[in-house]
């Protein structure tokens, strides 16, 4: 079997098509890493496998991630996309019908409210940043809206996510306690929200929990804030820098080219703002002729699927009318982005205010960071 780990050369982070191209060239999508297990690259492994209910999350080590980062630990543990079942499933439907129950319904319109307000804050930059003052704020605004935090604690937020991603990152190690003490800091907000019945979105995740419950509503509310805001504001980015770039965009969707729904769900698939996440194999498990021992990791490479040419012919091309756009950049199976829909709505939302109502372009090359949220440091950009 051919082997793929992350790939040594710098030129991957700002291109990495050639590097699925040649590994999908030479496999059926399913290759060995040196370090044990398995790369998951192409369209039908990450399809079939993802749903495959014998492929469970990759959890946090049990004792924790040291004592420098116990507030981070307690503050990602019971993410859902690492959880594995039994646990997860009663802890992911009672997060389905807290979302389900509240805020959905008029998401568009707050959404592009939100955006509009955001533009402005972007125009009267002295330096205007995308990410500084558009993506980041935006979806800690989303977040607070419906966690039902006031606004005033968006720049805390948005803050304590930069320096706990930073950690992840390994960017700013010196920086550890700072983003303990930041974890802490949100956890003991959300704590507030549920002692004192503030939040509705904690209320009717409480409501739905079973009595026996590992984890509270506002632990597990704690456990989606990072990749609702980083993944959130990672993902606006990334649409809006492909999008941004096309100079008929605005032309394209004025004579009906293509609908804007569709442009945004094209330009997921093209960016991929998660390029992968890691999963774990709890039985043995027979593949295309490929048999996976029970405990072997699997690295699911979303952008990889996305640009497989045996499912999306021409994957570079920029085609929201493709058929069958069933694109991975959520993921799928019983650990599949519960936030696709709101990012979606918020992305589209996003592209209205910034790219249709206005005018913003780029200024400089896009250099994205050697780490796998795809993302780059700043971002300056001009407002016609």
């Amino acid at each position: 079997m051919n082997v793929f780990d992350v790939p040594s050369d710098p030129a991957f982070w700002q291109d990495p098509f050639p590097f699925y191209q040649a590994a999908l060239s030479q496999s059926d999508g399913l290759l060995a890493m040196s370090s044990g297990g398995y790369a998951v690259l192409g369209y039908d492994a990450l399809f079939e496998l993802g749903r495959d209910p014998r492929v469970e999350g990759f959890p946090f080590p049990a004792e924790g991630l040291g004592a420098d980062s116990d507030n981070i630990f307690r503050l990602l543990q019971w993410g859902l996309f690492a959880m594995s079942a039994p646990l997860h499933r009663p802890l992911r439907q009672a997060v389905i019908a807290g979302l389900s129950a509240v805020r959905i319904g008029n998401l568009q319109e707050f959404a592009l409210a939100m955006a509009r307000e955001q533009r402005a804050v972007l125009a009267a930059a002295t330096t205007p940043d995308l990410l500084e003052h558009f993506t980041k704020p935006l979806a800690a605004r989303v977040y607070c809206r419906f966690v039902g935090l006031d606004e005033a604690e968006v720049p805390g937020i948005v803050e304590a996510i930069d320096r706990i991603g930073d950690q992840f990152n390994g960017r700013a190690p010196e920086g550890a306690d700072l983003a303990n003490r930041s974890a802490r800091a949100l956890l003991a907000q959300l704590e507030r929200c549920e002692a004192e019945g503030t939040s509705d979105l904690i209320r009717d995740i409480a409501a739905k929990l079973p009595a026996d419950s590992p984890a509270s509503a506002s632990e597990l509310v704690g456990s989606f804030v990072f990749d609702n805001v980083e993944m959130l504001s990672t993902g606006l980015f990334n649409v809006l820098e492909l999008l941004m770039r096309r100079e008929a965009f605005s032309d394209e969707l004025a004579d009906g080219t293509f609908t804007r729904k569709a442009a945004v769900q094209e330009a997921y698939r093209l960016a991929t703002p998660a390029t992968l996440t890691s999963r774990i194999a709890h039985e043995d498990i027979d593949w295309n002729g490929h048999h996976i021992v029970a405990g072997s990791p699997l690295m699911m490479w979303w952008a990889a699927g996305n640009l497989d040419e045996t499912a999306f012919p021409e994957p570079l091309l920029f085609d929201p009318n493709r058929a069958n756009n069933r694109h991975l950049s959520f993921g799928v199976g019983a650990h599949a982005c519960l936030g696709r829909h709101i990012s979606s709505v918020v992305t589209e939302a996003a592209v209205g205010a910034l790219l249709v109502e206005a005018r913003v372009r780029p200024l400089g090359d896009t250099v994205f960071l050697p780490q796998l949220t795809r993302i780059v440091e700043r971002f300056a950009v001009h407002l016609d």
